[in-house]
């Protein structure tokens, strides 16, 4: 999200801001914003990193066309994860084919560098002519480039990486039923967060995670409204990694 706010600050454009998924509160902002200006540009995230839920892409298309605005999806945590062939949210939800632009990173479940930004060829070329950002800055490294391919080619190629994923996804669902935590949201994502009441209290709880061999940041103000420790599931887990967080977490 902060990548998403710098963007829009650095295109000088006017920023308004709707709450966090809140598709009631956009359409009444486009409702009363949207006539004042020429062009409109809705920004989200498709997976929320400090949440772990999912932006409602088929509705934000629908706002989209509705009010003749672009949109732009950024897919960093979504990337290898959603969709049948790990392309991310626009795949999972079955808007592929529609009109928006779509950038992600190639720097976390690709362990790679850099990003891409995939849209329309007319999209494309502008990017490449008016972009200061990407035009003066260096090219990745054959390195870097031969690592994200290989990373894509995993993804198409061995899908049971991305089903043992959500395999862990679904058992921690159900070991945290059985216990007393419960996450800031209904997650839908590898992304688990658990709200704590101040900045000292979630340091505490993340040292004494790492004291049991868990690495959990503290996530605090002012990156987030409110003191948490966030969890990021991997398909290298197994079921007693989960089971140890569980029991950690509940004392």
């Amino acid at each position: 999200q902060s990548s998403l706010k710098n963007g829009a600050i650095l295109s000088q454009a006017t920023i308004l801001e709707y709450g966090h998924n809140n598709i009631e509160d956009l359409q009444k902002k486009l409702g009363e914003e949207r006539g004042k200006f020429r062009r409109c540009l809705i920004i989200t995230d498709s997976v929320f990193s400090m949440d772990g839920d999912l932006c409602l892409l088929p509705k934000l298309l629908d706002l989209a066309e509705n009010f003749d605005s672009m949109l732009l999806i950024d897919e960093a945590h979504a990337t290898g994860v959603f969709g049948a062939n790990g392309s991310g949210c626009v795949e999972h939800f079955n808007c592929r084919g529609k009109e928006l632009i779509q950038v992600g990173t190639l720097s976390k479940a690709l362990g790679s560098l850099g990003g891409y930004v995939a849209g329309s060829k007319v999209l494309i070329d502008f990017l490449r002519n008016r972009a200061a950002s990407w035009i003066y800055t260096t090219a990745l490294t054959p390195g870097d480039t031969a690592a994200a391919l290989a990373a894509i080619k995993i993804v198409r190629e061995e899908p049971e990486r991305r089903a043992k994923l959500w395999e862990n996804i679904i058992s921690l669902k159900g070991l945290l039923k059985s216990s007393s935590l419960v996450p800031i949201v209904n997650f839908e994502s590898p992304i688990i967060c658990f709200e704590f009441k101040d900045a000292a209290a979630v340091l505490e709880a993340a040292k004494q995670l790492k004291k049991q061999g868990i690495f959990a940041p503290a996530i605090r103000p002012p990156t987030v409204n409110t003191s948490r420790i966030r969890i990021s599931l991997m398909a290298t887990h197994e079921l007693e990694h989960l089971e140890r967080l569980v029991e950690a977490m509940n004392n």
